[in-house]
């Protein structure tokens, strides 16, 4: 009867767990909703036409791109050459750990670095570009 008892608490603990956050939010979601509604029927009301609230599409930042890239072929050649470094240096045997996180920590400077640098001639460029045009 007692491991009865432990189950039923058990299942009444994950019920608790994954139901009340779902219910929480839907109650939560459901009084959002009707706010705005009457929020908009009171605009209505007034005679002000309520603005549409669809998000405009933002343009891709090619930035962002190019820095998440850069750092991630950072981070890739830091590991590899980090775990080359911990198995066939003498001075990585025993010091694994570190071998491999400072080279991830040193190419991802690098990479910071390249990205710092390929960003700066783009701006350059697009400013001369701007120049030669007016």
């Amino acid at each position: 009867m007692d491991s009865f008892n432990d189950s039923i608490v058990a299942i009444i603990a994950i019920v608790c767990m994954f139901g009340a956050p779902f219910i929480a939010a839907t109650i939560l979601g459901i009084n959002w909703m009707r706010a705005r509604h009457k929020e908009r029927i009171g605009l209505i009301n007034q005679g002000i036409i309520p603005p549409n609230e669809t998000k405009k599409k933002s343009t891709p930042n090619r930035f962002v791109s190019l820095r998440n890239g850069i750092v991630l072929v950072a981070l890739g050649i830091g590991i590899i050459v980090g775990f080359l470094c911990a198995e066939y240096l003498v001075i990585g045997q025993g010091n694994g750990f570190w071998m491999i996180a400072s080279s991830i920590v040193f190419f991802l400077g690098l990479g910071y670095l390249v990205y710092f640098l390929v960003t700066q001639k783009m701006q350059a460029s697009k400013q001369i570009d701007e120049y030669e045009q007016e």
